[in-house]
């Protein structure tokens, strides 16, 4: 089991007492609620997305059969998974998504990548959350870890959303959540300019562990997979490091081409 700084979020959200209703009644007044995908004013019940109708519809999560493995579209009647996990076996044991990285999701996940717009991150964690919950792991993991940035990159974006994100499912799902055990080592180059073999070779021991994961299964939660090197990765040294399981959960999904 994880140790250190990891930690289970309550499940209790700040209330106002008895003035709980008078105070969300005036935060309104002051700062009217909008979506946060849209930025149309829209109030969502609690708990949820704070998306507008339209919104919430687009950024629904997508129900169409996907490789259990890497979460890539498949045919129903491919109940094997997919080829690529067949020629390259990744190094965590299974994936999940919201949805393919195009549209109005690739949108959102572009936009939540600047600091000014870490609720809509929080936003899309909540989103992810209800896509564990439609289709879940084999049993609830013992820690959430987000994809880690170097600090040289952090400090010059001044956010990771992938933070954000996995914070927010760890909330949502009532699981512990930590960003300190897994860490990034090297300042990687923009993968968007890379190749697949390039992207493998970048991330290649890219991350370390800071403290004891023995026998622990562990969520490593992102923004996008695409050629999956990155979550390989982030796999590989959470084995190492003693993880029982690893498995994968990110908002999109993108097909290397």
């Amino acid at each position: 089991m994880a140790s250190g700084t990891a930690h289970r979020p309550s499940t209790r959200r700040f209330t106002w007492g008895p003035l709980s209703a008078a105070g969300r009644a005036m935060l309104d007044l002051l700062f009217p609620p909008r979506c946060t995908a849209c930025e149309q004013p829209w109030s969502a019940p609690p708990g949820r997305p704070q998306w507008c109708p339209v919104c919430d519809a687009r950024l629904a999560v997508d129900r169409r059969p996907r490789c259990d493995r890497c979460a890539t579209l498949r045919s129903p009647s491919d109940v094997r998974g997919c080829r690529g996990c067949a020629r390259r076996r990744p190094a965590f044991a299974a994936a999940r998504t919201i949805g393919d990285y195009e549209g109005a999701l690739r949108e959102a996940v572009l936009r939540s990548k600047q600091a000014q717009h870490s609720d809509l991150a929080a936003d899309l964690g909540r989103r992810l959350a209800e896509a564990l919950t439609t289709s879940p792991f084999p049993r609830e993991p013992d820690l959430v870890v987000p994809v880690p940035m170097h600090w040289l990159r952090r400090l010059w974006r001044q956010n990771n959303h992938a933070q954000w994100i996995a914070r927010s499912l760890a909330w949502q799902m009532g699981w512990n959540y930590s960003d300190r055990h897994l860490v990034c080592r090297l300042l990687l180059e923009k993968k968007n300019t890379l190749s697949a073999a390039q992207r493998r070779h970048n991330v290649r021991n890219a991350f370390g562990v800071r403290g004891t994961l023995a026998g622990a299964c562990i969520l490593v939660v992102d923004d996008v997979m695409t050629t999956g090197a990155t979550a390989h990765e982030a796999a590989r040294a959470l084995t190492a490091a003693g993880a029982a399981c690893v498995w994968v959960a990110t908002v999109s999904r993108s097909l290397f081409h």
